[in-house]
């Protein structure tokens, strides 16, 4: 077996708005605090290769995989199925392609591109023989955000809520047993310090610098999971959440660090021999459109007044987000297409990989599909927007009811979990499962 691994630097280079939060929308990132970067992990069973790229930011739409993966099927002959780019979902980075595109900047979608592609280039060219291990730590880092107050479901800390408690790791070493790899899958919003302006990869990228220090020569790479609905336990303040600080980041980070040094250098780990293989498909998932009536008056209510500024401005995102679906109101069709895909790496571990911010839920739908076999689950693949299940559709609440802010024409129709469950049930036939 044979890796590549590396990483480089995606910190802005040029002035850029911050992506993740409408309140903030116009306003421009004042400095930073930490870098953000790409990471690329090879894997090579010696018949086949496939590619996981991990990006420090909130995430970006399908664009980036696409060139990338034309990129790399061009260079290295790899097919588009075993290429797979995931962002670790940073609130605290710049604004891209795939979320109010008035604020993107092309200067950096540009240097974006070439980012990603010679961190590529430069994992295709560092490989080296090793070894594959897997293993797993559970801990109380994360909270479940969604309350039932008076039969409303509230963004609030819901301490009895459903939650992914697991970080999985996958382990590499070289042929001299040093750690060269840590791959990390864990499922939680990295929202600890909420609308401030300063750049940082938040708690996944203190995470991984940690590691990184503790084992000189290895890169930590992290890949989130299904945290769409669970926010850092760390932000949870009585029955609200509130904004942390740095230092509160760098605690939940040392406290997961911690864990997963003990269990990289001691165990149990379990030794993984790959064989490889890949699939990407989409699932489709139908939706009942919003009236042009309620387009017509959101896009309204963005030139009401508002006292303050943070309103102004998550009026004008919502009224923006309206003015293109209204636009292409009739040519689009009722649908989301979720991009999806399976990572074999042997017959009793895989990856389920997912576009868009997926609720813990979702996860355990794709889950049944894979029976005893251990699945790792990889979602912000792009930026489609929140999958929620059955469960969280009928109860509504943000998670539910955020697909205006990702330009869809509506929200999702029942019937989510079976469609989740069976595409994966599925495409797994392709792997003779």
């Amino acid at each position: 077996m044979n890796f590549g691994i590396a990483r480089d630097l995606i910190t802005p280079d040029v002035r850029t708005h911050p992506g993740g939060y409408a309140t903030l929308r116009s306003k421009y990132l004042q400095g930073i605090h930490d870098d953000l970067y790409v990471k690329t992990v090879l894997l090579d069973d010696g018949n086949t290769q496939v590619v996981l790229i991990s990006l420090d930011l909130l995430f970006h739409d399908g664009t980036l995989a696409d060139q990338i993966a034309a990129y790399v099927g061009s260079k290295y002959s790899i097919p588009r199925d075993c290429i797979f780019l995931s962002y670790t979902h940073t609130h605290a980075g710049p604004a891209v392609a795939g979320y109010d595109p008035t604020q993107v900047s092309d200067q950096y979608e540009a240097f974006l591109l070439r980012r990603v592609a010679s961190c590529v280039d430069r994992a295709f060219l560092n490989t080296f023989p090793g070894q594959l291990s897997f293993g797993s730590v559970a801990g109380n880092w994360n909270v479940n955000r969604r309350l039932n107050v008076n039969g409303v479901f509230a963004m609030r800390p819901n301490y009895v809520g459903v939650r992914d408690t697991a970080l999985n790791i996958l382990k590499i070493t070289d042929a001299n047993h040093r750690v060269r790899g840590i791959l990390l899958n864990y499922g939680c919003h990295p929202v600890t310090l909420r609308d401030q302006l300063y750049i940082s990869a938040e708690y996944p990228g203190r995470l991984c610098q940690l590691l990184d220090s503790a084992f000189y020569g290895s890169t930590a790479v992290f890949f989130q999971g299904a945290g769409a609905d669970a926010r850092p336990l760390v932000t949870a303040s009585g029955d609200a959440f509130k904004q942390c600080n740095f230092d509160e980041v760098d605690d939940m980070a040392l406290a997961m660090a911690n864990n997963v040094q003990k269990a990289v250098a001691f165990g149990p780990m379990t030794p993984v021999t790959l064989s490889l293989a890949a699939r990407q498909f989409a699932i489709s998932l139908p939706i009942i459109p919003y009236s042009k009536a309620y387009l017509e008056e959101t896009i309204a209510q963005g030139n009401e007044p508002a006292d303050d500024e943070a309103t102004r401005n998550a009026r004008g995102f919502y009224a923006n987000a309206a003015r293109i679906v209204l636009e292409t109101y009739d040519q689009n069709e009722d649908m989301i297409r979720l991009r999806a895909g399976i990572v074999r790496l042997n017959d009793r571990l895989y990856i389920a990989y997912m576009g868009g911010e997926p609720c813990y839920p979702v996860k355990e739908s794709a889950a049944r599909a894979f029976g005893d076999a251990t699945m790792l689950f990889f979602g912000y693949g792009d930026a489609t927007g929140y999958i929620v299940d059955d469960k969280i559709l009928s109860e509504g609440g943000y998670e539910a009811e955020a697909g205006l802010e990702y330009c869809w024409k509506g929200r999702l129709k029942p019937g989510i979990d079976e469609k989740i469950y069976a595409a994966y049930r599925d495409n797994l036939h392709h792997f003779g499962q």
